[in-house]
């Protein structure tokens, strides 16, 4: 028989109740220990932000396009935001589109008619050249914006207000085929305190006789995109008829200053594709919903033909200032109508 004295007992005592908490501690502690990582990587999770997604598609051939993509594709503040861009050629199916955090951009005729047929249920931003290109319609687009990449006619008229106080008329050639909106260009230029003298024109009129009437009756001939009556077989006649009547023109691109026009407010394809990323942030930003429908490049250029300039005698203002005073006027809300 084993014998174990009272110091003995006390001994295994104490050793069976340090064995029951070592025991209760194995039993709990795993317990906590998987408690605590679920409630990290709950926490992990809230705070990881929510990826959108847009898809561009585009008319492939245009070089001007592509330049715009590639500007939005690059963005960084896009990056910065969790908004991961991808190209989609029109005649592919987007199979990853989510209604609710995803958007479609529709760049050129072929991308926007593709992005409004196959998607209709999916809010898209499409970037067109003018409005002769492209409305949106009031039923199926209620949710859709559009970014047109030239300038507002409001931003036009009060460059030539800046640029210089002596041009107190502007002459417009509306062509019926593609006529302006004479009813937003009278009211910003009656902001302007500026008249307008609008001529219409056909493509079968003689176009150099609407120019004299147009020059005879105005000081200065603003011209906006419009191929039936500038294009590269009128565009020289128009030029040196204004040479002649010593009326300047306010051209509507780099290239149609470089040609002969006096200056032009347009704007490139990285300061459309900034105004485009702009657009796309504040969709995210603001739940998902466009603040304005109309949209135009927010970043824009001038541009000046010194050597027209001299010819002219007329003087060229601070071209910063310029600018500033442009975009500090800030009333092209008028163009949304367009």
């Amino acid at each position: 028989m084993i014998r174990i004295s009272e110091q003995g007992v006390l001994q295994l005592n104490k050793l069976f109740r340090l064995f029951s908490c070592l025991l209760l501690l194995v039993t709990i502690l795993p317990q906590n220990i998987h408690a605590d990582v679920q409630g990290n990587n709950t926490a992990t999770d809230e705070k990881k932000p929510l990826t959108h997604n847009v898809f561009i598609l585009s008319s492939s051939g245009n070089p001007y396009h592509r330049s715009i993509i590639s500007n939005i594709l690059n963005d960084s503040n896009l990056k910065s935001a969790n908004v991961v861009a991808s190209e989609v050629r029109p005649e592919d199916t987007i199979d990853a589109v989510d209604s609710k955090t995803d958007i479609i951009i529709g760049i050129g005729l072929d991308g926007i008619l593709s992005a409004d047929k196959k998607y209709p249920e999916i809010k898209k931003l499409f970037i067109s050249t003018n409005p002769h290109k492209y409305k949106l319609d009031k039923s199926r687009n209620k949710n859709d914006a559009i970014l047109y990449m030239t300038q507002p006619f409001c931003r036009q008229i009060g460059f030539i207000k800046h640029f210089s106080q002596d041009w107190k008329t502007i002459s417009i050639l509306n062509s019926q085929s593609k006529p302006v909106d004479t009813k937003t260009i009278q009211q910003c230029a009656n902001r302007y305190d500026i008249k307008t003298y609008i001529i219409s024109t056909t493509v079968n009129e003689n176009l150099t006789a609407k120019i004299k009437h147009a020059l005879n009756h105005s000081d200065v001939l603003l011209a906006h995109p419009d191929s039936t009556i500038y294009n590269r077989k009128n565009i020289k006649n128009i030029l040196l008829t204004s040479y002649r009547f010593r009326k300047p023109v306010i051209g509507f691109s780099k290239n149609f200053v470089n040609a002969g026009a006096l200056a032009s407010v347009n704007s490139n394809t990285e300061q459309i594709a900034q105004s485009a990323v702009k657009l796309i942030k504040q969709y995210f930003d603001t739940g998902n919903q466009f603040s304005k429908q109309i949209n135009y490049p927010d970043y824009f250029d001038i541009n000046i033909n010194k050597q027209v300039s001299r010819a002219l005698n007329i003087n060229i203002p601070d071209i910063d200032k310029l600018k500033n005073d442009i975009m500090q006027a800030g009333i092209i809300k008028l163009d949304e109508s367009l």
